[in-house]
Order: C-alpha cells, then sequence, then structure tokens
C-alpha cells in the first residue's frame, strides 16, 4: 500500500501548525503578568463594594484602568478595614 506524498505533505504540515500553535500558547502563559499585591486587595474591595460607595467607586475605577494611585489603595484599605469590622 502506498501513501500519496500530498498525504504525508498534509499531515507533516498538520503537526508543524499543531507544535506552533502549543509553543504560542506557552509563551502567553508565561507572558502573563503575576498576581499582585494591588489585584488581591481589589478583589477583597470587590466583596464588599455592595456596602460602600467608596469602595464600588474604586473598583470601577481599577478595572477601568488596572491602576490606583498609592493614597487611592491607602484609602481602600482603610475602607476596607471599616468594613470588615462591622
Amino acid at each position: 500500500m502506498i501513501i500519496p506524498t500530498e498525504f504525508l505533505i498534509a499531515i507533516g504540515a498538520a503537526l508543524v501548525v499543531a507544535i506552533g500553535i502549543k509553543l504560542w500558547r506557552a509563551e502567553r502563559k508565561r507572558a502573563q503578568a503575576p498576581i499582585g499585591k494591588n489585584d488581591i486587595l481589589m478583589k477583597r474591595a470587590e466583596a464588599y463594594q455592595d456596602r460602600s460607595g467608596f469602595l464600588k467607586k474604586a473598583v470601577r475605577d481599577y478595572k477601568a484602568n488596572k491602576h490606583l494611585s498609592e493614597r487611592q489603595l491607602e484609602e481602600v484599605e482603610k475602607a476596607l478595614e471599616r468594613v470588615e469590622k462591622k
């Protein structure tokens, strides 16, 4: 039984594409930014945003910009402490 050349070429091309996709996905996964302190803080704030208008606004701003100033982050920490004490 002889396998047609076109079939072998197609199998080879499929292997190259599959390996390329695997490498591309691995590179994207490796390049993702690690979870930072601010991300964890904002996840906590997100849990309590229904109890505080300030936390709701801070979470909305953080989702939009992926950044808050150091002063804003300190205020979020203080607000979380107040809300969690209740």
